[in-house]
């Protein structure tokens, strides 16, 4: 199923301020302000050697746990991520996924990717992606970076390389804006393109699809945070073309609610 393999890789960032001119500074994560303000590790400035390091784990976020009502066929979706090891060098684990409603998954991704912090706002990402899906299941290299500024705005792309030789490429952004209270309003959107077609899996050479999205979520607490919104998706181009070839509809549009949880 050509959505199968749309759901948002959130990557583990990092915010940093260059130290002053012969000042030693580390770091270490903020779990309140930083994770409220969406799934990225904020830091503080601190004296000594009380950084983080080694492989102990630094934040865990259940980011979407979410259900979608929508023409059709209702259906449910979930991102979870962790971060483990130190100020620089990281070990990203994550895992997503989608599927209908009161059925087993349609489509999984998991992802184990080394992620080094280059300086000022950026970070280079690098592992494996091996995606579970209705077809034939693919591994992937994956390669990217991506930008944070700790409390609002992200985007970041990544190239990906699958065991069969095939590549793609993916761009997404999310903002988080407070509004009055403990609310908070996200816009997001994301952007596939395919380097071939790939016709077992559904998608097709070219810009193949987009997705947008707007949630409104209450922030109770960093462990219990509901929220509301709408999701809109279209396949594009070609793999538009294989989605209505296959007797179904290129696009997709969603009333979602569900949690959010920071740890």
């Amino acid at each position: 199923m050509a959505a199968a393999m749309r759901r948002l890789l959130l990557l583990m960032p990092l915010a940093a301020a260059a130290p002053a001119a012969g000042q030693r500074l580390d770091y270490q994560p903020v779990s309140d302000e930083a994770l409220a303000a969406g799934p990225r590790l904020a830091y503080r400035k601190v004296d000594g050697d009380n950084g983080p390091s080694g492989l102990g784990l630094q934040w865990a976020l259940l980011d979407r746990f979410e259900y979608a009502a929508q023409r059709g066929r209702d259906g449910y979706a979930w991102d979870f991520s962790a971060l483990l090891g130190g100020d620089r060098h990281r070990l990203f684990l994550g895992a997503s996924g989608e599927g209908e409603a009161w059925a087993a998954p349609d489509y999984v991704e998991l992802n184990a990717l080394f992620s080094y912090h280059v300086g000022g706002r950026w970070d280079l990402n690098g592992g494996l992606r091996y995606d579970v899906q209705a077809g034939p299941d693919r591994a992937y290299a994956a390669l990217g970076g991506q930008y944070d500024d700790g409390e609002a705005l992200w985007f970041g792309g990544w190239a990906y390389l699958s065991h069969k030789g095939e590549w793609s490429a993916r761009v997404a952004a999310y903002y988080n804006q407070p509004l009055p209270g403990p609310l908070v309003l996200q816009p997001s959107a994301e952007l596939d393109y395919y380097g071939e077609d790939m016709p077992e899996l559904g998608l097709g050479r070219g810009l193949g699809y987009a997705e947008a999205g707007l949630r409104l979520r209450y922030e109770i607490r960093e462990a219990f945070a509901p929220y509301l919104g709408l999701s809109w998706s279209r396949d594009l181009g070609r793999t538009a073309r294989m989605t209505r070839a296959e007797g179904e509809d290129p696009e997709t549009k969603s009333l979602v609610m569900g949690v959010r949880s920071a740890f």
